[in-house]
C-alpha cells in the first residue's frame, strides 16, 4: 500500500517537471518573438529609399515608407516627403532650388523666407540662426522656426498644432538649395534623427 502511494506521488512529481519546463520553452518562444518583432520594426522604421532627380544635379534617401511628391518644373519645389501615418501633423521633408543672383548671401534667402511664412502661417516665429557644415563639407545656414498648424478639415474640430522645422540653405552658382524638415513639436527631438539621416545622404 505504501509503494503504491510513493509511486503515485513519483508520477505527479515528473509531470510537474514536464509541465515547468514546457512552460519556460512557451515563454522563451514568447520572448524571441517579440524581440523578432521589434528588429522588424525597427528595419522597418531605419529603411530608407533612394531618391534622384539627374536635372536638379540631386540625389538623397528618404524613409521608404514616406510619400513622395515630385514638384516638377512649375512647382516651387524639386520634392517632398510625408509620413503620411503621422498624426496629428505629418512630418516632412522637402528640398527647394530658389534661383539667385551674384553676392546673396543665405541670409537674405532666409528673410526672403521669413516674409513669405509670415504672411500664410499662424503664429510663425523665427526662432533662430546658425552656421552649419553639412556632412559633405558644405557650409551653410540653419534657422529653425515654428508655426501653429489648424487642419483644413472642418469636420476635424482640433485644437491648432505647434510645429517646429528648420531650414538649411546652401548656395550653388545661381541658385539657393533650401532644405527644410517639419514636425510636431512633441516629437520634434524625436524625429530630428530623420533630418540628420537625410542631410547626410544628401548629394547636389
Amino acid at each position: 500500500m505504501a509503494t503504491l502511494i510513493e509511486t503515485a506521488g513519483d508520477e505527479r512529481t515528473e509531470l510537474t517537471f514536464h509541465q515547468r519546463w514546457g512552460s519556460y520553452l512557451t515563454l522563451g518562444l514568447a520572448v524571441l518573438a517579440l524581440l523578432g518583432g521589434i528588429l522588424f520594426r525597427a528595419n522597418s522604421v531605419s529603411a530608407t529609399v533612394r531618391y534622384t532627380n539627374p536635372e536638379a544635379g540631386i540625389e538623397a534617401r528618404y524613409p521608404a515608407s514616406w510619400l513622395l511628391t515630385e514638384g516638377g518644373q512649375s512647382a516651387a519645389f524639386v520634392f517632398s516627403a510625408q509620413d503620411s501615418a503621422a498624426r496629428p501633423f505629418k512630418t516632412l521633408l522637402q528640398l527647394r532650388l530658389i534661383p539667385t543672383g551674384s553676392g546673396v548671401r543665405p541670409g537674405d534667402v532666409l528673410n526672403l523666407l521669413d516674409l513669405d511664412r509670415a504672411s500664410r502661417l499662424a503664429a510663425y516665429r523665427s526662432l533662430r540662426r546658425d552656421s552649419v557644415t553639412l556632412p559633405d563639407g558644405r557650409r551653410g545656414t540653419q534657422m529653425t522656426y515654428s508655426y501653429a498648424y489648424i487642419d483644413p478639415n472642418p469636420f476635424l474640430q482640433a485644437e491648432p498644432v505647434t510645429v517646429r522645422a528648420i531650414d538649411v540653405v546652401v548656395l550653388r552658382p545661381a541658385q539657393a538649395v533650401v532644405i527644410s524638415f517639419e514636425s510636431d513639436a512633441a516629437v520634434f527631438e524625436q524625429n530630428r534623427r530623420l533630418f540628420e539621416t537625410f542631410l547626410a545622404s544628401l548629394v547636389f
